[in-house]
């Protein structure tokens, strides 16, 4: 587990410095600000204030047809997420800066989802919930 962690870290940095007006939110946020245990996430939750193409971010060619918004980069599948209300705090990691989403506006997500959750993401979101609840309790 700790070599794929290093290894989406590593990848994090390496995506933060080609794009800095993109964030990182999600799980991988939470787990850096210390919200909720470690995991390996099933994916990166990457927040655009503007709008923007998942294949604009990547530099992909983008197919005529299709709307998507998952990429997989170095074994890491990023989901890209529009929000024009969007902020971030800055974390330093390996003398690096990544830009993460606040935790309350990760929660706020994840307390009123934009669309309906299958059953093993609806348990991961009330374990991360259960988290926060004991984050702020002790915070």
């Amino acid at each position: 587990m700790k070599n794929k962690f290093i290894n989406i870290i590593n990848t994090l940095l390496e995506f933060q410095e080609k794009n800095p007006n993109i964030y990182i939110g999600g799980s991988i946020s939470l787990i850096l600000q210390k919200v909720i245990p470690i995991r390996i996430p099933k994916d990166i939750d990457i927040i655009a204030p503007q709008r923007t193409h998942i294949c604009e971010i990547f530099h992909l060619d983008k197919p005529q047809h299709r709307l998507f918004r998952r990429y997989k980069y170095n074994d890491v599948l990023f989901e890209l997420f529009y929000n024009p209300k969007a902020q971030y705090i800055e974390y330093t990691i390996k003398n690096k800066i990544l830009k993460l989403s606040p935790i309350d506006e990760i929660f706020e997500w994840k307390i009123n989802p934009p669309y309906i959750f299958n059953e093993s993401t609806s348990k991961k979101h009330s374990k991360d919930i259960k988290e926060y609840n004991k984050y702020l309790r002790y915070k």
